[in-house]
């Protein structure tokens, strides 16, 4: 199947730091995506296809397990809500034995039908910035059928890590600075990183400057000068990281004729 375009009708996003609900009444995606965040998926319309590491479904509601791959997604008609599971998220080592190792989960649509007319009000632009990352904790507990749990403490010194990097530029973050912040060897720092996070510092600091790039854009201001105040290197580094956060030119996701932006952050207008 051929994509002309990636949302015939265009888009809303919900988003606040490393987080966001994208609605749209369709939605044809063909480039790979692999986002170190849990994605959840909704149709309150027709069900959607979705590929997933070589693994296809037809469903209506489905989670992919962060960073698999997910190949394509063909969802015409369906009124989609798509649903980035922060990293950070308290609920997320639920989320993980939820998924027990697997790249994708099916769920029945009954687990969230009490949610759709919300998630349907979220489509048209109405929901405020408190009610967005509400409707992104309920349906984080409609999926786990259990309340979220707080969130396990971090290693300290991790914790003073995961701290620099939310202010460093992509470009400014080098391995060697933070080892000396957490008073660890490189290869300790590598090791305890990954056991906490998940992920290598590098694609986490990746991860963190497309969403800086996303919070800091501003309309009328040029998309380049946006991605080097993020710390990209070139207009190629930071394509390459936003389709393997979003599966969209960088371009297609700040295009006002595109997409609706909202801003969700804590500090947002509620």
């Amino acid at each position: 199947m051929q994509i002309k375009h990636s949302a015939p009708k265009g888009i809303i996003i919900y988003y606040w730091p490393c987080s966001l609900i994208l609605l749209a009444p369709s939605l044809l995606l063909d480039r790979p995506t692999s986002p170190l965040c849990a994605t959840l998926r909704i149709a309150c319309g027709k069900p959607y296809s979705i590929e997933v590491n070589g693994q296809k479904l037809v469903t209506r509601a489905s989670l992919v397990a962060p960073g698999a791959v997910r190949n394509q997604l063909i969802a015409f008609e369906s009124d989609i809500a798509l649903f980035y599971i922060p990293v950070e998220a308290a609920g997320m080592k639920q989320v993980k034995a939820l998924l027990k190792n697997r790249d994708v989960v099916d769920f029945a649509i009954d687990r969230f039908e009490h949610l759709l007319p919300t998630i349907r009000l979220a489509a048209s632009g109405e929901l405020r910035p408190a009610q967005a990352r509400q409707l992104m904790d309920d349906v984080i507990e409609a999926m786990l059928g259990e309340p979220i749990q707080e969130k396990s403490p971090v290693d300290p010194r991790i914790e003073r890590v995961l701290n620099a990097l939310a202010t460093l530029p992509l470009n400014e973050v080098e391995a060697d600075v933070l080892a000396r912040e957490a008073h660890l060897s490189k290869s300790r720092l590598r090791y305890l990183f990954k056991k906490e996070v998940g992920f290598t510092v590098q694609q986490y600091a990746r991860w963190l400057a497309v969403w800086r790039g996303c919070l800091m854009w501003q309309r009328g201001r040029q998309f380049t000068e946006v991605a080097m105040d993020a710390g990209f290197h070139d207009l190629s580094h930071v394509d390459h990281a936003f389709n393997e956060v979003f599966g969209i030119n960088p371009t297609n996701v700040i295009d006002p004729n595109f997409v609706s932006l909202i801003h969700c952050a804590p500090d947002a207008a509620s």
